[in-house]
């Protein structure tokens, strides 16, 4: 398939991604630490099997994937501090900012161009960025808060991530690209088991549904993302930030 077919459909499942890690978060596992170690086990659990059943092996060049799992990390840490910190619709406009930081990544190291017409996006995103962030009574000062800059250094990552798994999947494929990624991303965040481990004891069935199935959603993400990026970063980019995952998203902040 094109490119950017597999960009909608990360766009698309992203959407529902954001709406279950809300609802996850408001109701159900209180640590933003447990959430994302839980998160990550079950990543893992869904990308092993089929990984080895498309033939994943030891990674050609480690370097892009090891940094490429750091960022994952970094992202998955601070998306889920601001997903607790923020609102869904002040959360989900900031990931806008995406593309800015794909694009300007993608003309730095992989000589993508950029037309003047993209500047003007780029230009309307960041003033965008900020009006969606503001209070009720539009002050621009409300943009400039922690929970906010948290909410973009997320993105930041997140478009770092997906420049070096681009850069991997040049030698290596997605299966084995997304594989260590997961792995290294695990052994990263066994270090943050101090955090939560007194709350393990208290660990319920009704907890790990939930996540089991945003561990669906974020797999299916990560697969189409990367696999629309190995083709476009930028173009790809665009796309992940349409409003398809918007409409979920706005769709749940009327009942939040």
């Amino acid at each position: 398939m094109p490119f950017y077919i597999y960009a909608w459909i990360g766009s698309a499942v992203a959407g529902l991604f954001v709406i279950t890690t809300k609802l996850t978060s408001k109701y159900s596992i209180s640590n933003p630490w447990l959430f994302n170690f839980l998160l990550t086990i079950v990543t893992l659990i869904f990308t092993i099997p089929l990984a080895i059943l498309n033939n994943a092996i030891l990674p050609i060049g480690w370097v892009p994937i090891i940094v490429a799992a750091i960022f994952a990390t970094l992202f998955n840490i601070f998306y889920i501090f601001a997903n607790y910190s923020l609102d869904v619709s002040t959360f989900m406009p900031l990931f806008n900012f995406r593309s800015v930081f794909a694009i300007l990544i993608g003309v730095s190291f992989f000589g993508e161009k950029v037309t003047g017409d993209k500047m003007i996006y780029v230009i309307l995103i960041i003033i965008a960025g900020i009006f969606s962030s503001m209070d009720e009574k539009f002050k621009i000062k409300s943009f400039f808060k922690r929970s906010i800059a948290i909410g973009i250094l997320t993105t930041f990552f997140l478009a770092i991530n997906n420049a070096f798994a681009k850069q991997a999947m040049i030698h290596n494929s997605l299966w084995t690209t997304n594989l260590w990624i997961a792995v290294l991303n695990f052994f990263m965040l066994i270090p943050t088991i101090p955090l939560f481990k007194k709350e393990l004891k208290n660990i319920k069935a009704q907890n790990i549904l939930p996540v089991g199935v945003i561990g669906i959603f974020y797999t299916i993400t990560g697969f189409a993302a990367n696999k629309a990026y190995a083709g476009n970063l930028s173009v790809s980019s665009l796309i992940m930030n349409m409003p398809f995952s918007m409409i979920f998203a706005f769709l749940f902040s009327i009942f939040d």
